[in-house]
C-alpha cells in the first residue's frame, strides 16, 4: 500500500498538473486552484502497512577467532629487499621488509642464485624473548639449507621484534605473528624472483602454531613441516606458557575464564580434508613439548583426512642440532618437494 501510495504521489505531481491544462484548453477556463483535503503524511500513516521489527544484527566474531582470520582481508603489499647480510653456498641473504596493518615488518630472505621464479618457504621462528633475540634466530638453521637447493626462505621478525612494528592490539600474540605472515605472503606476490603458488610454511616450536593456525586459515599454503610445535589444542598452550609470560595472554585472556575463545583459536577444531599435508618432527628428549601434544595433533589430522606423518628422533631435545638437524632437513625439504610437486 505504501507503494500505491507512492504511485499515486508521482502520478499527481507529473501526469495531473498537465492534465488540468488540457481540460482548460478544450473548455477555455481557468485551472482550478486544488486543494489538499487530506496532509500527505497523515496519508501515507493511513496507507503503510505496520512495520515488522527488524531481525538485530549479527554479533561481532572476535578478532582473533579463526573465522574471522580467514575472513580478514590480507591485501597486497611490496616486499622490499634491503642490504646483503652474507653469501651462502648458491644464495645470497638480505634484510627485508613489508606492510602488515599499516605497520612495516621486518624479517630475513635468502634468495637462490638465478632468475627463478622459486618456490618459498615461509620459516616461523620459536619463542625467544624479545630481549633476548637476535635477527635469523631459530630461523636460519632451517630455512637456509632450503636456499641451497633452489627455495626462496622468508624468515619473519614477529612483531615487535628487531624493527618490527607492533601487533594489532584486538589480538593474542600468536594471532598477530599469524597475521604478518599471511600478510608477507601477499607481499611476496610483487617479488619477481618468488612464486609464491609453490608456498611451505615452516615452524618452530612456537613458530610451529603459527603454521597450525596459517595452513587452516590461508588455502594458499601447499605443505607444512613442523618441528617439534606446540598443541593444536591453544588451550593447551595458554595454560603452559601464555598465562605466566609478564606481558600476559592478551586479549584472549585465560583458558579458564574464555574456553570459547580458546576453542575459536584452535586449529584442532577447524582440521578438514584438503588442506595441506604435514609432517611432525620432533624428539623423543623434548623438555618443552609433551610427546601426547604431538601425537595427539598428528592423529587429528589423520582423522580429518589430512596426509601427515610423524618421525620421532631418539635422544634428541626441542632444538635440533648436529645429524639430528640435517636429517631433519633432509626429510622437510623431501615432504616440501613431494607436495609441491617439485
Amino acid at each position: 500500500m505504501f507503494f500505491l501510495y507512492q504511485g499515486y504521489q508521482f502520478f499527481a505531481q507529473r501526469f495531473l498538473p498537465t492534465a488540468l491544462l488540457m481540460l482548460c484548453a478544450c473548455t477555455g477556463s481557468a485551472a482550478p486552484t486544488a486543494r489538499a483535503t487530506t496532509s500527505p503524511e497523515a496519508a501515507a500513516a493511513s496507507l503503510s502497512p505496520t512495520p515488522t521489527p527488524r531481525a538485530s544484527p549479527t554479533p561481532q566474531l572476535p578478532a582473533y577467532y579463526i573465522e574471522s582470520l580467514r575472513a580478514r582481508p590480507y591485501p597486497p603489499g611490496r616486499l622490499d629487499i634491503q642490504d646483503e647480510m652474507f653469501r651462502g653456498a648458491g644464495f645470497t641473504k638480505y634484510h627485508m621488509t613489508w606492510p602488515s596493518g599499516g605497520q612495516t615488518m621486518t624479517g630475513t630472505i635468502s634468495v637462490p642464485d638465478g632468475d627463478g621464479p622459486f618456490p618459498v618457504v615461509v620459516v616461523n621462528h620459536g619463542f625467544i624473548p624479545p630481549e633476548r633475540y637476535w635477527i635469523g634466530q631459530d630461523s636460519g638453521i632451517f630455512g637456509d639449507p632450503l636456499a641451497t637447493d633452489g627455495f626462496i626462505s622468508v624468515a619473519p621478525n614477529w612483531p615487535g621484534y628487531s624493527g618490527s612494528g607492533p601487533a594489532p592490539p584486538d589480538l593474542p600474540a600468536i594471532a598477530g605473528q599469524v597475521v604478518a605472515a599471511l600478510d608477507l605472503v601477499s607481499a611476496l606476490y610483487s617479488y619477481p624472483k618468488a612464486d609464491p603458488t609453490r608456498l611451505a610454511f615452516i615452524g618452530h616450536s612456537n613458530g610451529g602454531g603459527i603454521s597450525e593456525i596459517a595452513m587452516v586459515v590461508d588455502p594458499r599454503i601447499k605443505a607444512v613441516v613442523l618441528f617439534a610445535p606446540v598443541s593444536t589444542d591453544m588451550a593447551d598452550n595458554g595454560r603452559k606458557w601464555w598465562i605466566n609470560r609478564p606481558e600476559g595472554p592478551g586479549s584472549i585472556g585465560r583458558p579458564e575464564t574464555n574456553p570459547e575463545g580458546y576453542r575459536h583459536l584452535s586449529p584442532r577444531n577447524y582440521l578438514a580434508a584438503g588442506q595441506p599435508p604435514v609432517l611432525f618432527l620432533q624428539g623423543t628428549a623434548d623438555e618443552d613439548i609433551p610427546a601426547a601434544w604431538t601425537q595427539t595433533s598428528h592423529d587429528a589430522m589423520q582423522t580429518a583426512g589430512i596426509s601427515t606423518d610423524l618421525v620421532w628422533f631418539p635422544g634428541a631435545h626441542h632444538d635440533f642440532m648436529g645429524a639430528d638437524l640435517d636429517r631433519a632437513n633432509q626429510l622437510s625439504e623431501a615432504w616440501i618437494r613431494r607436495a609441491l610437486g617439485l
